[in-house]
């Protein structure tokens, strides 16, 4: 709770200090007793592991992971009066915990029981030592003494137990990670014998394991997991008894004929080839992404063979398999579209009868379908789902639009009723796939006005709904900065009022600015400039719900500042008319904006500045002063800085400004880093006492005795520090 002197600062302050940070602190301090009393922290750090904030969930699983990994000075007593360790008695603690947890207890902690469990199984032990120079990172391997033994085969059967109480595929496929540590071992060094031993029998066990679970499981994707963690076990070890054990569990998955089927087509963790043949053996990976499509070809050629229902159902499972990335499926993508060609009736029927099965995949169905014969029966299928669109479903829209940056030819007339349906329903995700699509395929002549016409009306409605996220989408298509730079002067900036809505320039968005930038530098200045002077309070505050940051500016432009750059007169004068209307933080903004178009002088920029400083009035000079304060000190800004001194009167407030912008050293490094910063600072103006100008000389006298009181500060205080910290650390 806050009282309300904070006033408008109440709800910053209130994103970070709050109830939730409070129980992550209190976790922080729980975590400090993790030795003392280890089955009370655990149970605290299970619960909180599935607390309903995001943060409280990270801290606990962060100490989980710490709890219950090996230190070697906990473990050896390294550091401590006698060196007395205390072994693996804070494992045993944990599994003994984790052990009296009831069925539903580990169903519901499953992911704080797994960090224990991956900790508890870990190869190998670190630990950190401070001096007061230094701090030393120590590895070294688990000694295989018995209490690290029984912890080892104790975790490896709780893991058993998890397996059987687990219905998910992503709990299966988590467990069956947590149960692939006890088979790593640590291959940086040489370990003895006992702790071979130790770690070819762990692999021994699982393997056994993995072979018992292929041999009952049915779904596929976890049959892969258990292939890929298969191979890498038998890759790693030296031991003929693991090797063999792994020969065994693959023996078991390759007498699976549908799993041979899957891991062609989908396999995107499948091993193929010979396990045995050397690494550099490509054979052992993935497979030959080529070699794959040949044979998906040769079996979508026997799918009429084998029967159409048995397809079906195979698809279908298929079609099951989970993954955030549809990347993952280039070769299941492929598949359906040969299937789709070859097989037009079946394909179709798929789509009426299945689609929300296969809703993931309808892109290569519909291409397939699109480019073949039937097209004219694919079309009343088309217009039935962009009709009967819901709000809450329009992943059909989302693929009938996307299809046509592969199909032979483009119906806009489709995409124009795609997008008229997802203006009604208010979904920007679809009204961007028809905007990208109208770019994408705009390469050919005769589509490109109908395309452009259709881009245009896409725009405005996806401002109105605030999305700019087309951008992202397409700028690597040359078609997307050639269209643009067709453009004419009011089409660009109804381009620029939807790119405003961006929370950050990034470089996608900043090649469509480069292209405009090319004709009309002027207006993505302006651009710019808004960007910083009347920014968009609600794509900040959206940015901000949706865990992200608004930006401005990036920290440096990697195309954009070639075409702004080359007419430095236009963009100082534009800068200075937003600085003559407001001069407030004016180096986090018009100066942090010429810095990122000129991050080194050039020798027009530095011309204009210097002819602003001699020619100009007051406000010139105050503008070309808060310019240098934007470039950290650097020695190039010293001939536009003496200019301004030689026009300012010894009693300006400006003159002080000049000297902060000087005297900036940016980062420094090294305990004596600010010292030698401020020696090298007055080295660079020593000429300057030599100057014509007894302004010039004045000042640089001033300067130069005020540097060397600095460093001579610094290099006390460095000094007295560094005392200080040996005394801390008990050091001579």
């Amino acid at each position: 709770m806050h009282s309300d002197e904070y006033g408008a600062q109440l709800t910053a302050i209130s994103r970070y200090r709050n109830a939730y940070s409070l129980i992550s602190k209190g976790i922080d301090l729980l975590n400090a007793l993790r030795y003392l009393e280890t089955s009370a922290v655990v149970e605290s750090l299970l619960w909180a592991s599935t607390h309903e904030e995001e943060s409280v969930r990270k801290t606990a699983s962060s100490d989980l992971s710490g709890l219950a990994k090996y230190n070697i000075s906990v473990y050896f007593g390294d550091g401590t009066p006698g060196g007395r360790g205390i072994g693996s008695m804070p494992q045993l603690l944990v599994i003994d915990t984790l052990e009296k947890q009831t069925d539903e207890e580990l169903r519901n902690h499953l992911r704080g029981v797994l960090t224990l469990i991956e900790g508890l199984l870990s190869p190998s032990m670190e630990s950190a030592n401070w001096s007061s120079t230094a701090v030393t990172l120590s590895r070294a391997v688990v000694p295989a003494d018995q209490g690290v033994v029984e912890v080892r085969k104790r975790s490896i059967a709780l893991v058993k137990r998890l397996y059987k109480l687990v219905e998910t595929k992503s709990h299966k496929l988590s467990v069956i990670r947590a149960m692939n540590a006890a088979a790593r071992g640590d291959g940086r060094g040489v370990v003895d014998k006992a702790f071979s031993d130790m770690i070819s029998a762990n692999a021994r066990e699982v393997l056994g394991f993995f072979g018992d679970i292929a041999k009952a499981e049915e779904d596929l994707q976890v049959v892969q997991k258990l292939e890929h963690d298969s191979y890498w076990i038998h890759f790693h070890s030296a031991s003929a008894g693991v090797r063999a054990a792994a020969l065994e569990t693959k023996a078991v998955i390759d007498s699976s004929g549908e799993y041979a089927i899957y891991k062609t087509l989908v396999g995107f963790e499948g091993i193929f080839g010979d396990w045995s043949k050397d690494r550099r053996d490509d054979s052992y990976t993935l497979g030959s992404q080529e070699s794959r499509r040949k044979e998906a070809r040769v079996i979508a050629a026997r799918v009429s063979a084998e029967g159409f229902d048995v397809w079906r159902r195979r698809i279908l499972r298929f079609a099951q398999t989970e993954s955030n990335d549809l990347a993952t499926f280039p070769v299941f993508y492929e598949f359906l579209a040969e299937v789709a060609t070859t097989y037009p009736e079946f394909a179709l029927d798929l789509l009426v009868e299945e689609s929300e099965q296969v809703s993931r995949f309808l892109i290569p169905i519909l291409r397939g379908l699109w480019d073949g014969e039937k097209r004219e029966e694919l079309l009343p299928l088309i217009l039935k789902w962009i009709a009967e669109a819901r709000a809450d479903e329009t992943s059909f829209l989302y693929a009938c639009a996307k299809v046509f940056l592969s199909t032979k030819d483009v119906d806009a007339g489709i995409l124009g009723r795609l997008l008229e349906k997802a203006t009604a329903l208010r979904d920007a995700f679809v009204m961007r796939q028809v905007a990208s699509v109208a770019i994408g395929r705009s390469a050919k002549e005769e589509e490109r006005g109908e395309l452009k016409a259709l881009f245009l009306r896409a725009l405005p409605r996806l401002t109105e709904l605030g999305d700019a996220g087309w951008v992202r989408e397409i700028w690597f298509r040359k078609e997307a900065t050639e269209m643009v730079a067709e453009f004419s002067p009011e089409e660009r900036r109804v381009v620029l009022r939807n790119l405003s809505l961006l929370p950050q320039i990034d470089y996608q968005a900043e090649d469509v600015l480069a292209a405009i930038a090319e004709r009309e530098p002027r207006v993505v200045v302006e651009f710019l400039c808004d960007r910083l002077y009347e920014p968009a309070q609600h794509v900040a505050a959206f940015a901000e719900k949706a865990g992200g940051e608004y930006e401005e500016l990036p920290y440096q432009f990697h195309t954009l500042q070639d075409s702004l750059s080359s007419d430095p007169k236009m963009v100082i004068e534009k800068v200075l008319d937003c600085y003559a209307e407001d001069a407030s933080l004016f180096e986090f903004r018009g100066a942090k904006l010429l810095q990122a178009i000129f991050p080194q002088f050039s020798e027009g920029f530095q011309a204009e500045l210097v002819r602003l400083v001699r020619e100009g009035r007051d406000i010139e000079l105050d503008f070309a002063a808060g310019v240098l304060r934007a470039y950290n000190g650097e020695a190039f800004i010293q001939p536009v800085a003496k200019e301004l001194i030689k026009r300012l009167p010894r009693s300006s407030p400006v003159v002080a400004e000049v000297e902060i912008a000087l005297q900036n050293t940016g980062v420094v490094s090294g305990e004596y880093g600010m010292t030698e910063a401020y020696d090298e600072k007055r080295r660079e103006v020593l000429d300057w006492l030599q100057d014509p100008n007894e302004r010039v000389r004045s000042f640089a006298a001033k300067y130069i005795s005020q540097l060397e009181s600095m460093r001579d500060s610094e290099q006390r205080r460095a000094d007295e520090s560094i005392t200080l910290r040996k005394f801390d650390y008990d050091e001579e």
